[in-house]
């Protein structure tokens, strides 16, 4: 049996940056998960994750999305990287879709690691319509994962659902995925807003999720509140979990 951390953030992109740069820096270099998933990630944010995480390998494929909207990145000396892409998911964010790499760990054991950022509640057109992306971009992400991932891998799951409920049903129902609060019995804890900077009060959600399926088992699971003298991460708090493969 093989045990790994990972943790999955919403970066916030370049919002209030130079108030959060020292306080990201510090959590990646105090935690120092064997995975990072990110979402809203940019090259000036990147630039600052690839110096503070030299021991790591950050997944980069040929489309924009990988430097403006999602991020991975797995500790080179536990992973061998096999191949990796991004699935489109019609959003109206046309960076963004399902993320992805198949890693093989030191021990030789496959393992698919994915992160996405589903779009926001307050979508322009959601506002005036009524009519939510979540559902559909939730069962276009789970039928992808169905036709990428092995019938005895491994699997993990990450990101920002911004949906406390449909999305993670969609995915454990379409495509056997389980919440690691879930699994573990307990109830998934607020990850939005972290009131420090954010003006979103109004929206108190467990939106950040890893979700695992295969042969994995969570064995904690738990969400940061991760904080340096005057600085805090972002407007999410992160979501960290240990699995044990096998």
């Amino acid at each position: 049996m093989q045990r790994i951390s990972i943790i999955t953030l919403n970066l916030w992109n370049i919002e209030h940056w130079q108030q959060r740069k020292a306080c990201v820096i510090s959590f990646v270099k105090t935690y120092r998960a064997d995975i990072y998933c990110l979402q809203e990630v940019r090259p000036t944010t990147l630039a600052v994750l690839d110096e503070a995480l030299p021991a790591y390998i950050r997944i980069e494929g040929p489309e924009r999305g990988w430097r403006h909207e999602s991020a991975i990145y797995v500790h080179k000396a536990l992973f061998a990287v096999e191949e990796y892409g991004r699935v489109d998911l019609r959003m109206p964010e046309v960076d963004r879709g399902l993320f992805w790499v198949r890693l093989r760990t030191g021990e030789g054991t496959p393992l698919f690691v994915s992160t996405l950022h589903l779009t926001h509640q307050l979508n322009a057109t959601e506002v005036a319509t009524g009519i939510g992306f979540r559902h559909d971009e939730a069962i276009l992400a789970g039928e992808a994962l169905n036709t990428l991932i092995g019938a005895e891998e491994a699997a993990i799951l990450c990101g920002d659902f911004n949906d406390p409920v449909h999305p993670s049903l969609i995915f454990q129902r379409n495509a056997a995925f389980t919440d690691v609060f879930s699994a573990l019995g307990l109830p998934a804890p607020v990850t939005f807003p972290c009131p420090y900077l954010s003006d979103e009060g109004f929206l108190v959600e467990a939106i950040d999720k890893i979700m695992v399926r295969g042969p994995v088992r969570p064995l904690l699971a738990t969400s940061p509140r991760f904080l340096t003298p005057g600085g805090v991460l972002s407007d999410h708090w992160p979501v960290a979990a240990v699995l044990e493969l096998g």
